[in-house]
């Protein structure tokens, strides 16, 4: 074999090596220079070159796309995209809708309990805003309607807010000039809403997702205590009449705008000053059914999920309402007593007569409008990120920040035309969602749907339920989502260190976190409704400036990342042509022509003489070179051991 053709043979299947098994090997079994191992095959891992990097950057390109190209197929396919067969008949098409519908009995079955169990809460904050029922039942199936169509969070409810309505209170109590003050809350509403909008296209979708958990955890708990404090109104006489709740006979206000009072929020919710239900057998009959709708909501899911067990609760407080209090005398309160659902016209618009709305031409009307607008907004993004989050843990998946803003800005201007309160996140309808299984963009829609049909057509029947099963369940659920390691939390940081280092981790929270939850739970309690508000925009505030730079950070980490992985390619392809310059002297060295049996006797002698040297040395020859020689010749032509 001639130097050339061996030179580029070893050259070819190096090559192949390298690129079929990743492996270099070094041929014969001489002693490399520079990693002296004597083993009779030198095998070591190739470093990835930048054409392997490429390759495999380019593979991993591929399987992405194959990814997304296969979600996108069963996107589809739940989404009823692909090309459906036609139907042979209406016998079929029934079927099919039989079948569609038996599929999505949770998602109809949760949207019913959900809507029913909305009423009441959406009156109430009515209520607490002044206004009259129909502002927030406007607003309800709007928002649940409008937010599913344009695609926000699966399984989360948006609706009529407590902390809204109490904004509301300050404006439709202010003194105004032109106008009533109630015809200002459609401007204001909208005016929210196209803030809501336009922030979800500068990155605040992003920070409704990424809230601190401190905040989140304080403003669940504030929440919880809200909602039990709202349960009271229900065993209270409902102070309106049916005259009482037109938007004709809401009167002027005459308080100022920039007054600062104390609202304590927990008073509102409890209807401090309201009568409670008359005679007492009927309100102990009411706690009874109450406790009732309790028990069966909680401990009913444990035993079986095969039916929901909020419409369990709900049957059986009719059945005791109706077959056994009303029986011997005890009436307690229905939805029906309680503002009923009944809207005439639930498609009233800001253009009927009897909204006599303010010019936009004064500047007075500007000022309202921006000042509440702004505070309005700033109230919903804070509930709704709150919402946000708990469904998102609820899920164990993140929910389109974006969508649920996008979304619900644009709800909320339909509302204000509407004549609406506004809608914004509910953690309390959303944890009820998700314990019915209603985690769907389909049950948020029916539920809206629903609630229309209640306030349309269905309030005959609705008006009967009775408000003590309602509060049982929404008693139920506040007592799911508050956060109750955290309250222990709070009394575990009175304790030295020494004993908290001995507590579960659960318990032993930093000292900066639970300051911070008892804060903003204080806040939701107590706190002024325009302190809420301001103190709303700063965290707001302050949270993007925190999120920008947690941002600039990864960018500039995930930089300095390929400046490292760059200089390792560099490092991988140095080293990859040293050990090719090494193979190629090896294959230069181990070519000699064809030798006679004499001059293989002679290179074996002289083979041994350097073995007996190298072992005389030390284990190395005295001229490496030769001994290298020595050894390539013996491992191409070897010897036989007999002839020698």
């Amino acid at each position: 074999m001639s130097r050339a053709s061996y030179h580029s043979g070893s050259n070819s299947s190096y090559r192949s090596s390298v690129r079929d098994t990743g492996v270099i090997s070094t041929g014969g079994s001489g002693e490399d220079e520079e990693y002296g191992d004597n083993s009779s095959v030198k095998k070591m891992v190739a470093p990835p070159s930048a054409a392997a990097y490429a390759e495999e950057l380019e593979s991993d390109q591929v399987q992405q796309t194959n990814q997304i190209n296969s979600l996108c197929a069963d996107l589809n396919y739940f989404m009823c995209c692909c090309l459906p067969t036609k139907a042979s008949g209406p016998g079929e098409v029934a079927g099919r809708l039989g079948k569609w519908f038996f599929g999505q009995s949770d998602q109809f079955i949760s949207s019913i309990i959900v809507s029913i169990s909305m009423i009441p809460e959406a009156i109430s904050y009515a209520l607490i805003a002044g206004l009259p029922p129909s502002f927030a039942l406007q607003s309800c199936w709007i928002s649940c309607m409008m937010t599913a169509l344009i695609g926000g969070r699966p399984g989360m409810i948006t609706s009529a807010s407590g902390l809204s309505a109490l904004l509301l209170y300050r404006l439709v109590n202010t003194n105004t000039i032109g106008a009533t003050s109630i015809m200002f809350v459609p401007y204001v509403v909208a005016f929210a809403g196209i803030l809501q909008t336009f922030s979800s296209f500068f990155g605040f979708g992003r920070l409704a997702t990424n809230f601190p958990a401190p905040m989140i955890v304080g403003m669940v708990n504030g929440l919880a205590f809200l909602a039990f404090a709202l349960q009271c109104r229900y065993a209270k006489v409902f102070p309106l009449d049916e005259t009482d709740m037109t938007v004709a006979a809401a009167a002027a206000g005459d308080g100022k705008a920039v007054q600062i009072e104390l609202t304590i929020a927990l008073f509102s919710y409890f209807g401090k000053g309201l009568d409670w239900i008359q005679p007492w057998l009927n309100f102990g009959v009411y706690l009874g059914e109450v406790f009732i709708a309790f028990i069966v909501t909680m401990f009913v899911p444990k035993l079986t999920t095969f039916f929901p067990a909020t419409m369990m609760a709900m049957l059986v407080v009719v059945a005791i309402e109706y077959g056994l209090a009303r029986q011997f005398g005890a009436d307690t309160p229905l939805l029906g007593d309680y503002g009923g659902v009944q809207v005439q016209y639930p498609w009233t618009t800001v253009l009927d007569p009897e909204y006599v709305l303010p010019s936009l031409a004064s500047w007075e009307t500007w000022k309202i409008v921006t000042g509440y607008g702004t505070a309005l907004y700033a109230t919903q993004f804070i509930e709704t990120a709150i919402a946000l989050n708990v469904v998102n843990r609820l899920d164990e998946s993140d929910g389109p920040g974006f969508l649920v803003l996008f979304g619900q800005g644009l709800s909320n201007v339909l509302i204000g035309f509407m004549g609406g309160m506004g809608a914004s996140g509910v953690v309390s309808m959303s944890v009820l969602a998700d314990r019915t299984f209603g985690t769907t963009c389909l049950s948020t829609f029916m539920t809206g749907g629903m609630l229309f049909i209640f306030m349309a057509w269905g309030y005959p029947i609705i008006n009967y339920i009775p408000l003590s099963a309602i509060s049982g369940i929404s008693i139920a659920m506040a007592c799911s989502f508050i956060q109750w390691r955290s309250l222990v939390a709070v009394l575990t940081a009175f304790l030295p260190n020494s004993q908290r280092l001995l507590l579960p981790p659960q318990f032993n929270v930093d000292r900066l976190d639970v300051c911070i939850m008892a804060v903003v739970t204080a806040a939701c309690l107590v706190v002024d409704v325009s302190a809420l508000a301001l103190f709303c925009i700063g965290v707001v505030v302050s949270t993007v400036i925190v999120c920008r730079e947690k941002r600039s950070e990864e960018i500039q980490n995930r930089e300095e990342d390929e400046e490292d992985e760059i200089e390792d390619i560099e490092k991988d392809e140095e080293e990859v042509e040293h050990v090719k310059v090494v193979q190629s002297r090896q294959s230069r060295q181990s070519v000699y022509p064809s030798a006679s049996s004499e001059s293989r006797s002679h290179r074996s002698s002289r083979s041994h003489r350097s073995d007996n040297q190298s072992i005389q040395g030390g284990g190395c020859s005295a001229n490496p070179l030769d001994y290298m020689c020595d050894v390539a010749e013996g491992a191409i032509f070897p010897v036989d051991r007999e002839v020698a």
